[in-house]
């Protein structure tokens, strides 16, 4: 049975015979196998690939096994590393699996052990692959596939702190589609859906890869901007509001447009957990105006 499920598998040995061997056993079961011949070229690989299961050879000229275990482990916490010895001992596997490894295979190989092994750490993979896509699903809002709002507590609370810790700038912006009931009125509820689906991608494009998007409510989304002042945060609801304007929704005759509520931590909040109140204060008075 191939479990793989196209596992990302990196074998590093100094060995020829070895890395070609495991090669062939590996990808014969389905697996996705990548080579490296030393721990420098290991790494190189790991920040390209996602691998997500690594043997190596304890004992290699230059970097050791543990070494690159510790190093392949900062780039992934949740790699799954098996450990090649030629010196099976106790204290081999204690030092081994202290240091992180899952598990640990001698030499010479027994390869019906060798399938199994992999087989139950390609298995915890599958079930840690599975757990992340079941949390994705819990934390992503359905329509607009941005974030939803019972994220927003978590992720809020972890940038507050982030910020008190470094004495970092967090910027909240309270995005409300204005008018969105009559948009709804008039072409209706699909419709409406649709818009939201489109705005929310428009949005998407707006910010870099450290801000958050939540969809708040029906049409009402928050952005959360870590290390981001006043004047940055302002930049980018200008931006916003053009780039939603620019791509010329309609209602009847009239513009979709948006209002934004912008906050500072701590410039105009002196408490974290208030981001999200001022915000609101900020957007009604948008709206006002």
């Amino acid at each position: 049975n191939n479990i793989s499920g196209k596992i990302n598998i990196l074998v590093i040995d100094d060995e020829d015979a070895i890395r070609f061997l495991l090669f062939d056993v590996l990808n014969d079961a389905g697996y996705s196998v990548e080579v490296a011949s030393c721990g420098e070229e290991a790494l190189e690989k790991a920040k390209h690939i996602p691998f997500e299961i690594v043997i190596t050879d304890l004992k290699m000229p230059g970097m050791s096994g543990i070494e690159v275990m510790i190093k392949l482990k900062n780039l992934n916490s949740n790699i799954c590393i098996l450990v090649i010895t030629g010196y099976p001992s106790i204290e081999t596997a204690i030092e081994v699996m202290r240091q992180g490894a899952y598990d640990y295979i001698t030499k010479p190989f027994n390869l019906e052990e060798l399938r199994v092994i992999v087989k139950r750490a390609a298995e915890k993979q599958l079930l840690l692959r599975e757990k992340e896509v079941y949390r994705e699903m819990a934390i992503t809002d359905a329509l607009t596939n941005v974030y939803n709002r019972r994220y927003l507590p978590e992720v809020l609370l972890r940038e507050i702190n982030r910020a008190e810790r470094y004495d970092h700038f967090l910027s909240l912006l309270m995005i409300d589609i204005d008018d969105f009931k009559l948009y709804n009125d008039i072409h209706g509820h699909l419709a409406g859906d649709e818009i939201l689906r489109q705005i929310a991608s428009l949005f998407r494009q707006c910010i870099r890869k450290v801000d958050f998007i939540f969809r708040y409510s029906g049409e009402e989304f928050v952005f959360l901007l870590p290390e981001t002042g006043k004047e940055g945060a302002f930049v980018l609801a200008k931006r916003i509001r053009s780039v939603v304007e620019e791509a010329g929704f309609k209602y009847g005759e009239r513009q979709l447009t948006v209002s934004i509520g912008l906050v500072v931590y701590p410039d105009d909040v002196p408490r974290g957990d208030e981001l999200i109140s001022k915000a609101d204060e900020a957007l009604y008075q948008a709206k006002r105006l």
